[in-house]
């Protein structure tokens, strides 16, 4: 799912929940059935499949992502970030790196699959008061990080797309319009501008108490008072405005922008090649235009994916299954998007890959 339906179908469950406690004069003292806090409305086995995913396959792909990506930024770095198409990669590599701090989201796994449960599929945390507090603080900060994240891995393929086309149709003027100053910027106002989207979603929860039938008092996360008056506001403009620029408006842009320069790469190498008579057939794009292109495309191809998922799947609000089942599936799809980048270094980029190999060895030496 993207950054919009991850955020708001939690947001939904909360609002649903808060507009009891709100309208209740001592919220801290409700009693409330045991099913309202039940998140799992289907079997015992549709609930263990969808935590395998949730606190295993997903989160465990994510530690993996992280490291295969820490590899990615010392191996940019080695090679220099002096470069801009480093640099790129470079704010590229640490927004994915953000992106996946959502599938290590601990704090929301043991809301829903905590050792310490009254009944399996609670959506409540059952400890005492400070571990609660910790547990509560802790999913507001993967929230935090990982929305951040993502809305910024869908912001840097667009300046990638930009820099390119600059490269192919301006060659030039490329080099006095694209610097390592003007990327460098650009990258800092890309992570910049999502910083006020990704504070604001820390202050739609607070943590609350509750009393249920069974005499339980649990702690649950619901939303704040200024996010239920204004929810219809909020929800549509997440729903329309932030899902058009973290989704389709990157999407058409960069699919496009990639159309063009692999039409204008072909064209130029078609043109060299009568010019000078060369029967040697040339690789489509030089290497650095390869590697920065088949990055976006990942991301569109990818992104494009979970959209569609997005927009097709039927989501029947007295079954939420469905709707947990497709948040993980695209997860993953997102995982693989997040992690593709150290593939491409070796597919794409020979230099890339050398100093990779060149660390091996090296490594290899030095426990000689």
């Amino acid at each position: 799912m993207n950054v919009t339906d991850s955020m708001f179908d939690k947001l939904t469950e909360n609002y649903q929940t808060t507009k009891f406690a709100i309208n209740t004069s001592k919220p801290q003292v409700i009693v409330r059935n045991d099913y309202n806090f039940y998140c799992f409305l289907g079997s015992q086995d549709y609930l263990y499949h969808y935590q395998a995913f949730n606190c295993f396959i997903n989160p465990l792909l994510s530690l993996l992502g992280l490291f295969i990506n820490g590899l990615c930024l010392i191996i940019l770095t080695k090679s220099g970030l002096r470069k801009t198409s480093n640099i790129l990669l470079f704010a590229l590599v640490l927004a994915d790196s953000m992106n996946m701090f959502t599938n290590l989201n601990f704090g929301d796994k043991i809301r829903l699959f905590g050792p310490i449960k009254s009944k399996p599929g609670y959506c409540t945390y059952e400890y005492d008061t400070t571990m609660n507090q910790f547990l509560y603080v802790s999913q507001q900060f993967f929230i935090f990080v990982g929305v951040w994240g993502r809305t910024i891995s869908a912001s840097i393929p667009m300046i990638i797309t930009i820099e390119r086309i600059f490269a192919v149709f301006f060659p030039v003027t490329f080099t006095r319009i694209v610097n390592i100053k003007s990327i460098t910027v650009s990258c800092g106002i890309a992570y910049i501008i999502w910083l006020p989207y990704a504070i604001v979603q820390t202050f739609y929860r607070r943590l609350d108490y509750i009393q249920l039938n069974s005499g339980n008092k649990v702690a649950f996360i619901t939303s704040t008072e200024f996010l239920i008056k204004n929810f219809s506001i909020l929800y549509t403009f997440a729903a329309y405005a932030l899902e058009a620029l973290t989704s389709w408006v990157p999407i058409c842009f960069i699919s496009l922008g990639c159309i063009l320069i692999g039409i204008k790469v072909y064209v130029s190498i078609s043109h060299r090649r009568k010019l000078t008579n060369v029967s040697k057939k040339h690789n489509w794009s030089p290497r650095t235009t390869r590697t920065l292109v088949t990055t976006c495309l990942i991301f569109a191809i990818t992104h494009t994916v979970t959209a569609l998922i997005s927009v097709l799947a039927t989501v029947d609000v007295r079954s939420p299954l469905l709707t947990f089942f497709i948040v993980e599936i695209s997860a993953f799809i997102n995982i693989l998007c997040c992690t593709s980048n150290f593939l491409v270094y070796f597919l794409c980029n020979e230099k890339l890959s050398k100093i990779f190999f060149d660390l091996i060895r090296t490594r290899k030496n030095s426990n000689v």
